[in-house]
C-alpha cells in the first residue's frame, strides 16, 4: 500500500520532510527496522529472563509506536529502558518489581509535563550536555552490538559463529552506510529479508496456532515499588530525561524543523508517562523515547510518521496473534544485520558531536568518556550539566570585566 506521492522539502539539517504526514514508502518500511538492533534483544530478555508475557509486550510497545506517530506527526522512537532493562536482566527480578517500575516512572514524568515543567527544566540542558548524552548513547550502541555478534543471546539460534560472523556484520555495516548515503534503502531491506529466509531455512521456527491475546489489567503488590524505585527508577530518571525527552525533542526539531512543531519536552514526557501507565498495568515493558532511535529511524530512510504505522502495526498483530511465539519468530532475525544496523545508527549518533567546538567540544567529550567508563550515562549528563553551566558563567564574567576595564574616550 502506497499514499499518493506527497510534495517535499529539504530542511537545514538535510533531510527530506514530506508534506504528507502518514506517508508510506521504501524509506518508512527500511526506516522502521532500524532500531531493532535495540528493541529485539531487550524485549526479548526481559521475556525470557525475567518471565514478562510476550503478547502484553509486543501489545503495549505497538500501542506507543502508534499513538506517538499520530500525535507527533514525524517518525517518533519507542525503546525499552536501557538501564532499567540492564538491571533488570542482570538481578533477574520479577515482572512485578519491573511493573512497578514502570508505574513509577509514568508518574515522575506524569508531573514533570505538568504546566510545561519538563519544558523549563529542559532550558538548563545547553547543547554541550545534548551532545555529550548522544555521544554516550551512540558509543554504548557500538558497544552493545559488538556485544551482540561476540555472545549472541540463547534466541538467536541461527547466529553464524567464528569469523564468518565478523565478516558479515563488516559487510552490513558496508551496505548500511551505502544505503543511506545513496537513499537505496531497499540495500538494507533486501539484506535483512535474505538473511532472515537463510535462517529460517536451515531452523525453522516451530510455531503453534495463533491465539487471540486478551488484556488483563494488574496492579503490582505494594511491596514492589520500593525496591523497584532503588534500584530501577533512581538510576533510570537521569538518563531518561536527558536522552528520551530533551535530546530527542532537540534532534527532532533539528531533523523535521517546523514539521516537529508538536514535539516539545513535556509532550514527551506527557506520552512517555502514558506509555508506561498502560504498559505498567497489563503487563508490559518499561518503555521511553529515545534520540538515538530517532537517528536510526532517519538515517534508514523514514521521514514521515508512516514509520510508526508500520512498526507500531506489525508489533500490535504480532502480540495480539502470535505472542507465545514472538522469542521464535525474533530469533530468526540475522543478529549480524541486527548489530551492524545498530553500529551504523550509533555512530552516526554519536558523531553528531562534531558541530561543536573548543571548550563545548572539550566538556561534552569528557563528560561522555567519564559516563561511559562508569557504565552510567547519568554521570555524563551530570558532569556535562556543571561544565556547561560554569563555563558559560565564567564566559559571561569575563565579559563584564572586558567591558568594565575598557578605557574612557577622552
Amino acid at each position: 500500500m502506497k499514499l499518493p506521492t506527497a510534495t517535499s522539502r529539504i530542511n537545514p539539517a538535510g533531510t527530506t520532510v514530506h508534506s504528507h504526514a502518514f506517508h508510506l514508502g521504501l524509506g518508512e518500511a527500511t526506516g522502521a527496522i532500524a532500531d531493532l538492533g535495540i528493541l529485539v534483544p531487550l524485549a526479548t530478555a526481559l521475556i525470557l529472563v525475567n518471565g514478562l508475557d510476550a503478547s502484553a509486550v509486543l501489545v503495549c510497545a505497538g500501542l506507543l509506536v502508534l499513538a506517538t506517530g499520530v500525535v507527533f506527526r514525524t517518525p517518533f522512537p519507542v525503546q525499552p529502558l536501557k538501564a532499567l532493562t540492564a538491571v533488570a536482566v542482570a538481578q533477574k527480578l520479577a515482572p512485578g518489581v519491573i511493573h512497578a517500575a514502570g508505574l513509577e516512572v509514568a508518574a515522575i514524568l506524569l508531573v514533570l509535563s505538568i504546566g510545561r515543567l519538563a519544558d523549563l527544566i529542559a532550558k538548563l540542558f545547553l547543547k554541550p550536555v545534548i551532545r555529550a548524552v548522544q555521544l554516550g548513547v551512540g558509543a554504548l550502541l557500538v558497544v552493545t552490538a559488538f556485544k551482540l555478534v561476540a555472545k549472541p543471546p540463547g534466541v538467536f539460534a541461527g547466529s553464524v559463529a567464528g569469523p564468518w560472523a565478523w565478516i558479515l556484520l563488516v559487510a552490513v555495516v558496508g551496505l548500511a552506510i551505502e544505503a543511506s548515503r545513496s537513499r537505496r534503502y531497499w540495500l538494507a531491506l533486501a539484506a535483512l529479508v535474505l538473511g532472515t529466509l537463510a535462517i529460517v531455512l536451515a531452523h525453522p521456527p516451530v510455531l503453534a496456532s495463533p491465539e487471540l491475546w486478551v488484556p488483563q489489567v494488574s496492579v503490582p503488590a505494594a511491596a514492589n515499588f520500593a525496591t523497584a524505585f532503588l534500584l530501577l527508577v533512581v538510576p533510570q530518571i537521569p538518563l531518561t530525561f536527558g536522552n528520551a525527552v530533551v535530546a530527542t525533542d532537540a534532534l527532532a526539531h533539528e531533523y523535521f524543523g517546523p514539521a516537529a512543531s508538536r514535539v516539545t519536552p513535556s509532550r514527551i514526557c506527557l506520552s512517555t508517562a502514558l506509555g508506561n501507565l498502560v504498559s505498567g498495568l497489563l503487563g508490559g515493558m518499561p518503555m521511553c523515547h529515545g534520540s538515538s532511535g530517532l537517528t536510526a529511524h532517519v538515517r534508514f530512510g523514514a521521514r514521515t510518521a508512516g514509520m510508526n504505522l508500520l512498526l507500531g502495526g506489525v508489533l500490535l498483530a504480532t502480540g495480539l496473534f502470535l505472542g507465545p511465539q514472538a522469542p521464535a519468530l525474533l530469533g530468526s532475525l540475522p543478529v549480524w544485520i541486527l548489530a551492524g544496523f545498530l553500529i551504523y545508527a550509533g555512530a552516526r549518533h554519536a558523531l553528531l558531536v562534531v558541530d561543536l567546538r573548543g571548550w563545548e567540544l572539550a566538556i561534552a567529550v569528557g563528560s561522555a568518556v567519564t559516563g561511559i567508563w562508569t557504565g552510567n550515562l547519568a554521570v555524563t549528563a551530570g558532569l556535562a550539566l556543571v561544565g556547561a553551566h560554569l563555563a558559560r558563567g565564567l564566559q559571561r564574567r569575563a565579559r563584564r570585566r572586558s567591558v568594565t576595564h575598557v578605557a574612557p574616550l577622552p
